[in-house]
């Protein structure tokens, strides 16, 4: 019988840089001859994307359920940008419990006497986490994961700062590519996949548009982050708007706003479209479609790091807007590729639309390096293969 190993991460929600995640994760178990089940909130919709097995996880309250349904896993890897208390209070407990609930389950591959059990973590991110009993709990589940593998320097700093020893720094999973992205399309649809092609042996032909990536911007507080962002971004409505349309009048791209989580970020993204003078176009892909609605523009303007993972991918310049330490992460890693913009002036009503021409104007100037900054970043993903294969020796 096959191995299984269970896939925690933000996974379920309409977030396509974290399907985009669990696709590359389940991707590359597949390709280990191992059956990938996914922790999700929404198990079924998450089985029929991506064609793997999915068992339901909404809570830290609904861990005993969760600890019964991990009963035939043999490991569990989490993934993704789950280390952070900046979008949410409740962020660490929901995701060390799922770390929990395995190592309860008692199919975790250690005895009670052990202290690391059959678990890692791979592409982890970790940002600022309010609190020190947040960083604590955090520590404590590390501590116990036979590898932990962050996706860049800056994440590996925070846990070995915190306490968690023998920290690497490998890559984002979705920098395993397009492939890895069909295979899984094609697992999910039931197609062989033997001879899938790659995604960008057919890169849709690029137009002289800029793709504008947006969300509502953080805001602490005990409310979930979906009732938070329904109105956080309305303060800054106007000035991008202006800045949007300084951009399109300097440069003479069209403006095309993708919505990367539809949920949160549709109300910004058609209200800043219903602000602007000059006429924008709002898209919303799915994660099949999602890398090539990217490709079809010239640069790449972004608040979302799966939306400057993708302008990688497809060998873009783009500017980085920064709302959180993994941007500036992501812009700086790779020989400093991407043109990094600070957004607190939008919270001080200070954001010149200057400020926005000059950002790409320095990105396309940059344009050289993506690729070699693509390079250096995808040959970090053996660290994350070699993580994977030791959690597997440790299993078999």
């Amino acid at each position: 019988m096959a191995l299984r190993i269970a896939l925690a991460g933000w996974y379920g929600s309409d977030n396509l840089g974290d399907e985009m995640i669990l696709r590359c994760m389940a991707a590359a178990l597949h390709d280990r001859g191992v059956e990938p089940i996914a922790v999700s909130v929404d198990p079924e919709g998450t089985a029929a994307v991506h064609g793997i097995d999915a068992v339901a996880h909404r809570s830290p309250l609904d861990s005993p359920s969760l600890r019964r349904s991990l009963g035939g896993a043999n490991a569990m890897i989490l993934s993704g940008g789950v280390v952070q208390s900046e979008t949410s209070p409740w962020n660490m407990g929901f995701h060390m419990s799922r770390l929990r609930a395995f190592r309860r389950s008692g199919s975790a591959a250690s005895d009670e006497g052990r202290r690391q059990v059959a678990a890692a973590a791979v592409g982890l991110g970790v940002g600022h986490v309010q609190g020190a009993v947040d960083r604590r709990m955090a520590v404590s589940e590390l501590r116990r994961a036979c590898r932990v593998v962050t996706r860049d320097a800056a994440s590996a700093r925070r846990l070995r700062d915190w306490g968690v020893p023998d920290v690497e720094v490998g890559a984002d999973p979705v920098l395993t590519g397009s492939a890895a992205l069909v295979q899984g399309r094609a697992a999910s649809s039931g197609a062989p996949d033997s001879n899938t092609p790659r995604l960008a042996d057919s890169c849709p032909e690029t137009g002289d548009t800029v793709c504008v990536i947006l969300r509502p911007p953080n805001r602490r507080g005990i409310r979930t982050a979906a009732a938070k962002t329904r109105t956080s971004w309305q303060p800054w409505t106007q000035q991008l708007a202006q800045s949007l349309d300084a951009l399109a009048g300097s440069s003479g791209m069209e403006v095309r706003l993708l919505a990367f989580q539809p949920s949160q970020d549709t109300p910004m993204l058609e209200a800043l479209q219903h602000q602007m003078r000059t006429e924008a176009e709002v898209v919303m892909p799915d994660i099949d479609s999602v890398l090539d609605e990217v490709a079809r523009s010239r640069v790449v303007v972004t608040m979302r790091y799966h939306g400057a993972i993708a302008a990688l991918l497809n060998d873009q310049p783009a500017v980085l807007l920064d709302y959180s330490p993994k941007m500036e992460s992501l812009a700086q890693e790779g020989g400093g590729w991407a043109s990094l913009v600070d957004l607190a002036p939008l919270d001080s009503q200070r954001f010149e639309p200057l400020t926005l021409i000059h950002a790409v104007d320095e990105a396309e100037g940059r344009s050289h390096r993506t690729a070699e900054a693509f390079g250096v970043l995808r040959d970090r993903l053996k660290v994350n293969d070699a993580a994977l294969d030791d959690l597997l020796e440790l299993i078999q």
